[in-house]
């Protein structure tokens, strides 16, 4: 079933989502997806499910090497599913997703990362991730460097892997 949108609709939403997002972050712990805030960045919009919040703790939890990629704004989207089950993985029609996207980041949009569905429930919901790295005030960046790079990793700084600590999907739900 396709659901009329406009652009200036999901603009709208778009703001909404921007403005409850800046109350608040996710930091990757199993208790920050099922906080308040967390579950106040999902909304269900022209056959979209959407998941729009502030994402911390990338490099300090040991993820990421690079200090540049420590925080972002986080877009997930994936398709509503259907009533009636098809064999086919459900996709989100492409001029909806490219419009989703431009109404999120706008002038951002060629710094933005996208990652396909990784999880098996992920991948079940086609849930896709869009993530704009920024500064610690919130503005959006491009990070230097690759995101594995120790180039401006600080001193004695070590991954959660070299420590010998297992993160199973850190700060991407679904």
């Amino acid at each position: 079933m396709t659901v009329a949108w406009t652009e200036e609709d999901l603009a709208r939403v778009a703001k909404e989502m921007h403005l409850n997002a800046a109350h608040g972050s996710v930091n990757g712990t199993e208790a920050s997806y099922h906080s308040l805030y967390f579950e106040s960045c999902k909304r269900r919009r022209y056959g979209t499910n959407l998941i729009f919040s502030r994402d911390v703790g990338h490099h300090t939890s040991g993820w990421f090497k690079n200090p540049d990629y420590e925080r972002c704004i986080h877009l997930s989207t994936s398709p509503v599913s259907s009533a009636i089950w098809t064999p086919d993985t459900p996709d989100l029609d492409k001029a909806l997703e490219r419009a989703w996207l431009k109404a999120f980041f706008g002038e951002f949009l060629r710094y933005v990362w996208s990652e396909s569905p990784k999880t098996p429930r992920g991948k079940d919901l086609n849930v896709w991730h869009w993530r704009l790295f920024c500064n610690e005030h919130w503005e959006p960046i491009l990070p230097r460097g690759e995101v594995y790079s120790r180039e401006l990793t600080e001193a004695g700084w070590q991954s959660a892997s070299e420590l010998g600590i297992v993160i199973e999907s850190p700060l991407v739900p679904g």
